[in-house]
């Protein structure tokens, strides 16, 4: 029988509590330690699951196989680089990092290393549970929208990063082709960034979507609508319920598909791949690459809102 995954959690607050319980349940892994710089935060986290909290990562090399990175996202490349240089496989929380140079190198530092490099775009599990491959095959236009009331969390970056990069990621992997452009507005209202915004992307295929994200909006919602040639499919991501239409050629009445998945795990889903691919050397279902393709039109799409609006090449955009 195998031995269990070594496993330890960076960054002890809200995203890396359930992280933690996630591999402290899992048969293949053992979770070994929290880290955290704040020791009070840290050990609340580690000891209801035998884990040990450490107050930095300086011990991991040796005593740990496996990684998730949910600090701060400016921390996340410097924890990154030398979780890889040590041999840790890393699952590490979207965005991959701050800049595009950061995020190549390390996609390149992992590829040489040989060690899984994993970013935690949770909705892509979300979607896959409801069998959305399925019933999209010729997507025309997509039309995301994430809205949440204000809850301080992530308010140190744009809503961009914080939520929109969310549907960046899920409408990419929906149109199956790269975005090559982007323009948007977006406002400030209770932080220093970005708290509402609103995109437009086109795709090397000529499809395109539009994607809104506000994180002061009085009630929550995570819904896609596709459009298509054969008809459309809504997708209620937080209901995680699915519906897709497909019209008649005939003149016959349409036919509806519904799917629903109200118990789903997310975040057990990816946990699950994480573990598999660290198992069979296999590739992640968001690896990256993907992570880096979504924080690349993430900052094509702030750099547009900085520019009134301007439309951005996304090979060209920067922050």
């Amino acid at each position: 029988m195998p031995q269990p995954v070594r496993c330890a959690v960076i960054g002890a607050g809200h995203i890396g509590r359930f992280h933690a319980e996630k591999y402290a349940r899992h048969p293949s892994a053992r979770l070994v330690a929290v880290i955290d710089p704040d020791p009070v935060r840290a050990d609340q986290v580690a000891r209801p699951h035998g884990a040990a909290p450490w107050p930095d990562a300086a011990r991991l090399a040796g005593q740990v196989d496996a990684v998730s990175i949910c600090a701060p996202t400016p921390f996340h490349f410097a924890i990154a680089r030398d979780c890889i240089a040590a041999g840790i496989h890393v699952l590490v929380e979207k965005p991959i990092a701050v800049t595009l140079e950061e995020a190549d190198a390390m996609i390149a530092q992992a590829d040489a290393r040989g060690v899984v490099l994993q970013v935690g775009h949770l909705e892509r599990f979300s979607m896959a549970g409801l069998g959305y491959a399925a019933v999209i095959d010729d997507p025309v236009f997509v039309d995301a929208r994430r809205l949440t009331p204000f809850r301080g969390r992530g308010a140190d970056v744009s809503v961009v990063l914080d939520l929109m990069i969310h549907d960046i990621d899920l409408v990419t992997a929906i149109v199956r082709a790269p975005v090559v452009a982007a323009s948007a507005f977006g406002r400030r209202v209770v932080s220093d960034s970005e708290d509402v915004a609103a995109a437009q992307l086109r795709f090397a295929n000529g499809a395109a979507a539009t994607l809104l994200a506000s994180r002061v909006s009085p009630q929550a919602e995570r819904s896609l609508r596709v459009l298509q040639g054969s008809g459309e499919v809504a997708i209620d991501l937080q209901g995680r319920r699915l519906s897709a239409t497909r019209a008649s050629v005939r003149g016959d009445a349409p036919t509806t598909i519904e799917a629903a998945q109200p118990d789903a795990d997310p975040l057990g889903a990816q946990i699950d791949s994480f573990l598999a691919c660290i198992a069979t050397a296999g590739r992640p279902v968001v690896g990256g690459p993907d992570g880096r393709a979504a924080l690349a039109t993430a900052l094509a799409v702030i750099q547009s809102i900085r520019s009134d609006g301007a439309a951005v090449p996304i090979e060209k955009s920067h922050v």
